[in-house]
């Protein structure tokens, strides 16, 4: 069996580096959803993170550049949705911004982890032999952006990394990324060709993803198992008072 290993920017445990804190960030119980997402939904802007309707789990995914299926965790970690907003230096990059993020939730959810590694069947994304589609080099180097609807996705900016890591949740499996794909992309979903194919989407939408990959992008995805790299929780808290 083939051995593959994701990314594992996480195995840098936030105890053995030491990093500054944002100026100011708040942390709060959401009351309000983000149609369309699972996820909520997270934007930077000039030093200002703001992260809407997210869990522990969606805050340890983004800073850590993990994948949900890399997370071994701890019971009730996706129960409690907040909204955080964290300011620093205006010329922060997204890079900064995640390191930051590592360290609020060091510093007000307790977060503790060690790495380790398991078995799983995993999706393994290739460019299709015709090559890509509708996903284009990205216009202009932006800050990673999607949008979501009923029946479709508009994305801007995106490595494979971040398309990875998204895709992953819903798919239910982890991703290994073999494109070999440079930079960022922008490119859009439509999944109504594509509901028509599937014998029955709420018995399978993962089929209809899938498919919809292959058909708008030209990417493949296959099932191969392998060997992933994990990120094991060993204890968080509620969030310290702001």
């Amino acid at each position: 069996m083939r051995r593959i290993l994701l990314a594992a920017v996480f195995l840098y445990s936030s105890c053995a580096v030491a990093q500054e804190s944002f100026d100011v960030a708040t942390v709060r119980p959401s009351n309000q959803s983000v149609k369309f997402e699972r996820d909520g939904e997270t934007e930077i802007s000039h030093g200002t993170l703001r992260m809407h309707d997210v869990t522990l789990i969606t805050c340890i995914k983004w800073a850590y550049h993990v994948q949900r299926p890399q997370i071994v965790e701890m019971d009730g970690m996706d129960k409690q949705h907040y909204d955080i907003t964290a300011k620093t230096d205006p010329s922060a990059n997204d890079e900064r911004m995640r390191q930051l993020m590592q360290e609020l939730l060091v510093e007000r959810f307790g977060l503790k982890f060690h790495p380790g590694t398991k078995e799983a069947s995993a999706y393994v994304v290739t460019v299709d032999p015709q090559g890509l589609k509708k996903m284009k080099p990205a216009a202009q180097d932006g800050d990673a952006w999607h949008q979501n609807s009923a029946m479709g996705m508009v994305v801007k900016d995106w490595t494979m990394q971040d398309f990875v890591t998204y895709v992953s949740d819903p798919l239910g499996a982890p991703m290994v990324d073999e494109t070999h794909l440079p930079g960022k992309y922008d490119f859009s979903l439509d999944f109504h060709p594509y509901v028509d194919q599937a014998a029955d989407i709420h018995a399978d939408p993962q089929a209809v993803l899938r498919m919809t990959f292959e058909g708008e992008l030209g990417l493949k995805l296959t099932r191969r198992h392998v060997t992933i790299q994990t990120m094991v929780i060993d204890s968080v808290t509620a969030p310290t008072e702001n």
